[in-house]
């Protein structure tokens, strides 16, 4: 049992593309969208490929100045395109918290 002011700690390294899926927030396009300047510090962006499921992390501050902070991330989903298979339909933008050390 965690303490009410406890750090959530998880195993392995959250930085690694491979834990996107289960312990992260997923950015849902048909739900709700977010902003650049939205998006707390602490928090990494990344995509993931609908074809074969391959995630990576994105520079979201290049991004950020490239397209405007106020953008909203949705918007460029379409843009997304898999480093791995090439994939360029249905890929999604994923958030997840940045390591502690």
């Amino acid at each position: 049992m965690r303490h009410r002011r406890g750090i959530d700690i998880t195993a392995g390294n959250p930085m690694d593309p491979a834990t996107l899926t289960g312990v992260n927030v997923y950015v849902n396009s048909r739900q709700h969208s977010v902003a650049f300047q939205d998006i707390p510090e602490w928090y990494e962006l990344g995509a993931r490929c609908f074809q074969c499921k391959h995630a990576g992390y994105l520079d979201r501050w290049e991004l950020a100045r490239r397209y405007g902070r106020t953008r909203m991330i949705i918007t460029l989903e379409r843009k997304l395109r898999c480093t791995r298979c090439g994939n360029r339909e249905a890929n999604d933008f994923v958030l997840a918290k940045m390591g502690r050390d």
